[in-house]
């Protein structure tokens, strides 16, 4: 186990690259060292709940092992992006895309509405399947989206920050994963993340082309027991062949 550093040590570090001479600057270092330490605390945090939140384990389990309420649990550990590794190939090329579509937009920051723009491509992605099924196209979205955001005349150069509202879409889409009993984290729920709060610009755009959430769970529960029906039936038609 990696020994923590003890107070004793932290001071010396502090002095070793402050003299003593120089309080103030010694002060510095210490603030900037503490605010280091703390921010690797933090995402040791995130790491071990997100796994915990992918094995299924209840807001208020996790809570009761951090010793707050369940409501301080929820707020602090929801407003972060979550690790991609339970992100299926599809589920992935999503999120790259909503950064690409910003970007190509003029946008400064990731939105839910980018995100719902990206969910069309792959176009058989079980979320794009399910729109177009419901008569929501990208076109349609995509003036939606520009209507509420026109964006800049220059493209954005570096790196393009997720805004808080797409985090928290996000995180929505491992509860829905986890409410499903899914041990991925796909299309599908992605695009029921995005109704995480009726504030979402993702949520509001689909209202405004006559959708809600019911509906879109519903499409999306039909296609993948399509998907699942079509995988034993290839399966089974495997068998055969080799039988």
């Amino acid at each position: 186990m990696t020994p923590t550093p003890n107070l004793q040590d932290l001071v010396q570090t502090v002095r070793d690259e402050v003299p003593d001479a120089d309080p103030i600057g010694q002060l510095g270092k210490a603030a900037e060292l503490s605010g280091s330490l703390s921010t690797l605390g933090d995402r040791l945090l995130d790491h071990f709940v997100f796994q915990c939140r992918q094995a299924g384990m209840s807001w208020a389990e996790v809570s009761a092992a951090l010793g707050v309420s369940k409501q301080a649990a929820h707020k602090r550990f929801t407003g972060t992006v979550p690790n991609f590794g339970r992100f299926t190939d599809k589920a992935r090329a999503v999120i790259q895309g909503s950064i690409n579509q910003a970007r190509a937009l003029g946008h400064t920051a990731v939105g839910t509405e980018h995100l719902l723009l990206a969910v069309f491509e792959p176009a058989d992605s079980l979320a794009s399947i399910a729109l177009n099924r419901l008569g929501v196209h990208r076109d349609a979205v995509l003036d939606l989206l520009l209507v509420r955001n026109p964006g800049l005349p220059e493209l954005p150069t570096g790196a393009i920050p997720f805004n808080q509202q797409a985090k928290d879409a996000m995180r929505s889409a491992l509860d829905a994963a986890v409410g499903l009993d899914h041990n991925y984290i796909g299309t599908e729920h992605l695009l029921l993340g995005l109704f995480g709060e009726p504030g979402y610009a993702s949520a509001a755009i689909l209202a405004e082309l006559g959708q809600e959430e019911d509906a879109v769970r519903s499409a999306l529960m039909d296609e993948l027991q399509n998907f699942v029906r079509e995988r034993a039936n290839q399966e089974a038609q495997n068998r055969s062949k080799t039988d």
